[in-house]
């Protein structure tokens, strides 16, 4: 992804972590040709700090999906919760590492918005989330962020 796709990415990551208050703090996971943990789960950062960081994300490269979705469940591993959900935001077209549905373990539900969309990304998107009992929608403008993350987290 690049540009207004990861600009999309972002702000919909900064939502979920504003969304949850303080009684919950999310994990925040940033995957490319590598993983980066902007936020790890139950360790509160600095708001401005993290949304320094999503917005300072460039697109580029190859994308390893199945390690973000490993690194994803990892900062879930500890979680006492009921269902171990993962908001992925990302058009699931891997270019590199394993085939993403192999590292679903530890996730109970998967939830993808898709920003800008595509026959290719809406398929492969649909499909990896139909694997853990969730969905996938597509958000191609700011505006309809909100919704898909209220509709996605309800």
């Amino acid at each position: 992804m690049q540009g207004h796709a990861v600009a999309l990415a972002a702000v919909a990551a900064a939502g979920v972590v504003l969304a949850a208050g303080e009684g919950t703090v999310p994990a925040v996971v940033a995957f490319g040709s590598g993983v980066r943990v902007l936020q790890a789960h139950g360790v509160r950062r600095p708001p401005e700090d993290l949304l320094s960081d999503l917005v300072a994300l460039r697109g580029h490269g190859t994308t390893d999906l199945a390690a973000g979705l490993r690194a994803a469940a990892a900062q879930l591993a500890g979680a006492v919760a009921d269902e171990r959900l993962v908001v992925l935001l990302s058009d699931c077209l891997h270019t590199a590492g394993d085939d993403p549905a192999s590292a679903l373990g530890g996730i109970d539900r998967l939830q993808v918005l898709v920003p800008l969309g595509g026959a290719d990304a809406e398929a492969a998107a649909s499909a990896l989330a139909a694997r853990r009992g969730g969905r996938s929608q597509t958000v191609r403008r700011l505006e309809e962020v909100g919704p898909a993350l209220t509709r996605v987290l309800a």
